[in-house]
């Protein structure tokens, strides 16, 4: 999957440390006038995850196939903050940023407690979802984005794509749980789909995914 302009959870599978900034700054060498700057605010390091904000579509400034975005991510205190990566540091004049063609959806990968591997899938009711479970308690919400409650470490929650939520940046579709021996049932009651929160502020790395 092509790194798009979307709410998208990715996973950085490049052995490169992408870079954070705190902004977005002015600059005549990129489409659109400006890149990401203003000082450093951390780095995505290889298989670690973070959430991706789409640039607006009618924005202050002109955002013409600008290179610079911003995310939601786990900054080197341990907190869920954001920054603003830059996908073309050199300019226009220059190729893309070499990891960027290795930032993979979330869904893809499950965590074995040490490193990243593909995600087992599962077929329920008739459709291919890829399963993880819970491994930290994590807070989850409608589609509405109202409060559900919290999700037990153990919980099972299938999905089939990586979209994020459009006021909660941190959280992810999911469609199916399935608590001890039950059998699946709906995240939400009543819904196709709800949002679970990421856990970033509790970790982002293979070792120290909230969901695995």
């Amino acid at each position: 999957m092509a790194f798009e302009n979307q709410r998208v959870a990715w996973v950085n599978r490049s052995s490169t440390n992408i870079p954070v900034y705190n902004s977005l700054v002015s600059s005549g060498a990129h489409v659109g006038g400006v890149t990401a700057g203003g000082g450093s605010a951390g780095a995505i390091y290889p298989n670690e995850f973070y959430t991706l904000v789409p640039n607006p579509e009618n924005p202050p400034f002109s955002y013409n196939n600008v290179t610079s975005y911003k995310i939601i991510f786990r900054n080197g205190s341990g907190n869920q903050t954001v920054g603003y990566i830059e996908t073309n540091p050199g300019g226009y004049t220059n190729p893309m940023a070499a990891w960027l063609s290795s930032q993979e959806p979330y869904h893809y990968f499950n965590s074995n407690g040490s490193t990243l591997v593909s995600s087992a899938s599962e077929t329920i009711s008739g459709s291919t979802y890829r399963i993880f479970t819970v491994n930290k308690a994590v807070t989850y919400r409608n589609s509405a984005g109202v409060s559900q409650g919290t999700l037990a470490v153990g919980t099972k929650l299938a999905t089939n794509q990586s979209t994020t939520g459009e006021t909660y940046g941190g959280y992810m579709v999911f469609h199916k749980k399935k608590v001890g021996t039950g059998s699946w049932q709906n995240l939400v009651s009543g819904s196709d789909y709800g949002f679970v929160d990421l856990g970033l502020s509790q970790g982002s790395e293979a070792a120290t995914r909230a969901i695995r």
